[in-house]
C-alpha cells in the first residue's frame, strides 16, 4: 500500500471513531468522572491534531475549468454529506446507475444514527434536506455541466426513521440551457419518506471562486 493510500485509510479510521464517539455522546448517560476522563482523552486528541491547515479541493488548481481527478476525490472525501474523511457526514453513498430504459440515475443510502434526530427515532428534517441537496447535486451532474443549487423544495411524506438503511434515488426531470431541474425520492423499505425537487443554476465556477477568495481575504 502507497504512503499515500496508507494515510487515507488512517484519516478514514479516525473520521469513523469521531462519528461513533459522537453518536455513543448523544446516546449514553455518564457519570461525571467519565465525563471529565473523556474530556481530558478529547483534549490530547485534539492536541495531536493540531498541525498544518491542509488546502480545499479547489484550491490545488485555481483557473482550471476541469477539475483533476484527485480535486474531485477530495472533495467527496470533504464533503459534509457522504465524505468518508468527514466526521460530521453520516455518511451518504452514492453511485450512478443505468435504468432498463437506457437513461442514467443516481442512487444513495445512508444509515443515521441518534445524533441527527429531530422528532421521536427520526432524522431532523434539516438532515433529510442536507441529504437530498447533496444527492441531487450528484444528480445534475449526469448532464456534465455542473450548476450550483438555486432552489431545494422538500416534501415530508413520512418521519424519516433513524438507524435504518435510507435508499435514495435521482434522476433528471429537465435541462435547460441556464438551469437543470432534478429530482429524487427516500424510502426506508417499503415507505416513501420524502420527495424532493431541485433547480441548479449553470455558473461560471471559476469566476465564483475567485469571488469568494476575494471576499475572504477581505475580511
Amino acid at each position: 500500500m502507497s504512503e499515500g493510500r496508507a494515510d487515507s485509510e488512517r484519516a478514514r479510521e479516525l473520521a469513523d471513531e469521531l462519528r461513533a464517539i459522537v453518536e455513543a455522546l448523544s446516546v449514553t448517560e455518564l457519570e461525571a468522572p467519565a465525563l471529565a476522563r473523556a474530556s481530558e482523552l478529547a483534549r490530547a486528541l485534539r492536541r495531536q491534531l493540531a498541525g498544518t491547515r491542509q488546502p480545499r479541493w479547489y484550491d490545488t488548481n485555481v483557473g482550471e475549468r476541469s477539475r483533476t481527478e484527485a480535486s474531485q476525490r477530495a472533495y467527496l472525501d470533504q464533503s459534509p454529506v457522504r465524505g468518508q474523511l468527514n466526521p460530521l457526514a453520516p455518511p451518504l453513498s452514492i453511485e450512478s446507475v443505468e435504468e432498463s430504459d437506457g437513461s442514467r440515475s443516481v442512487r444513495g443510502r445512508a444509515r443515521l444514527g441518534m445524533a441527527y434526530e429531530g422528532p421521536p427515532y427520526a432524522v431532523h428534517g434539516g438532515w433529510v434536506a442536507a441529504l437530498f441537496d447533496e444527492l441531487l447535486g450528484a444528480t445534475q451532474r449526469l448532464t456534465r455541466v455542473s450548476g450550483l443549487t438555486a432552489s431545494l423544495r422538500v416534501k415530508y411524506r413520512h418521519p424519516t426513521p433513524l438507524e435504518e438503511v435510507l435508499e435514495f434515488r435521482g434522476w433528471i426531470e429537465r435541462e435547460q440551457k441556464h438551469f437543470v431541474i432534478a429530482r429524487a425520492t427516500c424510502h426506508a423499505g417499503d415507505t416513501l419518506t420524502a420527495e424532493a425537487e431541485a433547480m441548479f443554476l449553470r455558473v461560471d465556477f471559476d469566476a465564483l471562486q475567485k469571488q469568494m477568495r476575494k471576499r475572504r481575504e477581505s475580511t
